[in-house]
């Protein structure tokens, strides 16, 4: 098991369809692709918890704040297999945390270099939810202002807007309450 800790610093945009397979395109062409992935998730409260697995990671995730905050403390517990992480579930049910309904995103990841830092842009088709465009940083500090103005300047590249996080979280509320029957 390996744990790991640092503050996440990123910025999302809600995607259309059209804008999400042109994205696609181009960032397949002018950047490295560092990962091609489906994630399956299921969020615990209180406050931000996530199980996360796919067919290379078996993880546990605490993200501490704003789930919309572009600057967040973030801590990965990294297990070996998917039997482990299924007994922290079950430890989970125990304890009667609230769960949000799962999500399963496809997620492509791409990486840039800007300032001398590697950014991470995310492109993420989550089902029954939306596309969204995700750009990150992973810092050790909290210094987070030379980040933020260099991931607004890759949205400003690649031709989109910072969603208000207001509106993504009304977004991810009325999905809870859509896909309630999943749990």
């Amino acid at each position: 098991m390996q744990i790991e800790s640092f503050y996440e610093i990123e910025l999302k945009a809600l995607l259309k369809k059209e804008q999400y397979e042109k994205l696609s395109e181009l960032l397949q062409k002018e950047y490295t692709k560092i990962n091609d992935d489906v994630i399956h998730s299921t969020r615990y409260r209180p406050g931000d918890i996530r199980l996360r697995y796919s067919n290379r990671i078996f993880e546990l995730v605490h993200k501490s704040g704003d789930p919309t905050c572009i600057f967040r403390k973030e801590t990965k517990m990294s297990f070996d297999n998917k039997e482990d992480l299924d007994k922290m579930k079950d430890m989970f049910d125990e304890l009667s945390l609230q769960t949000d309904p799962p999500w399963i995103k496809h997620k492509q990841e791409f990486e840039i270099e800007l300032d001398g830092s590697k950014y991470t842009i995310c492109l993420q088709d989550i089902k029954d939810f939306s596309y969204i465009l995700e750009v990150e940083y992973l810092s050790d500090d909290e210094n987070y202002i030379l980040h933020e103005r260099n991931i607004r300047s890759i949205f400003k590249k690649l031709k989109v807007e910072p969603i208000d996080p207001k509106d993504f979280n009304d977004r991810i509320s009325r999905y809870i309450v859509a896909n309630r029957k999943w749990l």
